[in-house]
């Protein structure tokens, strides 16, 4: 047997990326030093609470990254269907290099769809523009993939809301044109940033369920930033925690819901509503995540942390591998596991 038969195929690979805003108040390290894969056909859940640097991550991965941030160091490697390697972090922002790759190979769900379409141009004008730029398409070709796709995407009436104004949609609309958006060019990788936020429960599951079936008809890689712990146990395959621009887990998603081991991941499990027969309180992580300005010393959650110690508190811990895939980045396991980097 070949034993790469069952390797993940690597699409995306992140090392030490560290990326910062510099601002007059200080410098703010949204994403400090991140290590990722993500791999065909697979689906990666990024996540954590508001502020912790997931939407920064994700947006670098097409270097969008808004100023005054910038990428200060490491590399976002992506593999093409040719084989070839591209560093994205080293790309011309503005170049046609990136261009050929964002929207059509790599593509992105944005969480504010007000904010993401434009006001001035109708549903259609948007969605075809894509096409028009990555294929040699006709227009009439390109409005019938376009009226397809959201109705794919369960929009009402796709060939008369190609024709409609943003502005003239609901929320929850405007989120499923955004999908089909993303998902027009067929890409290798979708990025998705809390993509069914504004729906309905129902609506919700049927993208969810187009993701997936898409996923597997073109063997694209996802990723996930939610803070829905009950989408990532129904959609991921892999699950990464990420607290102040770090990753402080990463494992399985049965690993990461089953035998936690940071403490930062089990506050989160722990906060899930749950339904039962007796009334019971929430139970909420304690304190919130620190402004950018005042990171605290050592571990950088020390100060809400239940399993705090001393060394704590003037220690900043490095990555430890637990084993079959699952690392954390405590001190907690400093003398039981090995370490995978030294930090300086």
């Amino acid at each position: 047997m070949d034993v790469n038969e069952n390797k993940p195929d690597t699409l995306l690979e992140v090392v030490g990326l560290k990326v910062h805003f510099f601002t007059d108040e200080g410098v703010v390290r949204a994403v400090d030093g991140i290590d990722l894969n993500l791999y065909r056909g697979r689906t990666l859940c990024l996540v954590g609470e508001s502020g912790c640097g997931k939407s920064v991550a994700c947006r670098t991965f097409l270097n969008i990254v808004r100023s005054p941030g910038r990428i200060v160091d490491g590399s976002i490697l992506y593999r093409k269907d040719d084989g070839t390697a591209i560093d994205i972090a080293r790309l011309d922002p503005k170049g046609d290099q990136i261009r050929r790759i964002r929207g059509k190979e790599i593509s992105m769900v944005f969480q504010e769809p007000m904010t993401s379409l434009s006001m001035m141009h109708t549903v259609g004008d948007q969605l075809c523009e894509a096409l028009s730029i990555h294929f040699a398409m006709t227009k009439d070709e390109a409005r019938e993939k376009a009226i397809a796709m959201l109705g794919r995407v369960g929009l009402p009436k796709p060939d008369r809301t190609i024709d409609e104004y943003p502005f003239r949609l609901s929320g929850g609309m405007r989120q499923r044109v955004m999908i089909a958006m993303a998902l027009m060019c067929d890409p290798n990788l979708l990025i998705a940033d809390e993509p069914t936020t504004a729906l309905d429960v129902t609506t919700q599951a049927q993208i969810i369920s187009l993701i997936k079936e898409l996923q597997e008809q073109f063997n694209m890689a996802v990723l996930y930033i939610t803070h829905d712990l009950g989408v990532v146990a129904e959609v991921a395959d892999d699950v990464a925690v990420m607290y102040l621009g770090r990753i402080v887990e990463y494992g399985t998603v049965d690993t990461i819901f089953h035998t936690p081991k940071h403490p930062y991941t089990r506050a989160l499990l722990r906060s899930i509503p749950r339904i039962e027969i007796d009334r019971t309180e929430l139970d909420p992580i304690k304190g919130m995540v620190p402004s950018p300005f005042r990171r605290p010393t050592g571990c950088p959650f020390h100060p809400r942390c239940e399993s705090v110690m001393d060394r704590c508190r003037t220690t900043e811990p490095g990555v430890y591998d637990l084993g079959e895939g699952h690392s954390a980045r405590c001190l907690l396991f400093e003398n039981t596991a090995k370490p995978e980097e030294v930090e300086k």
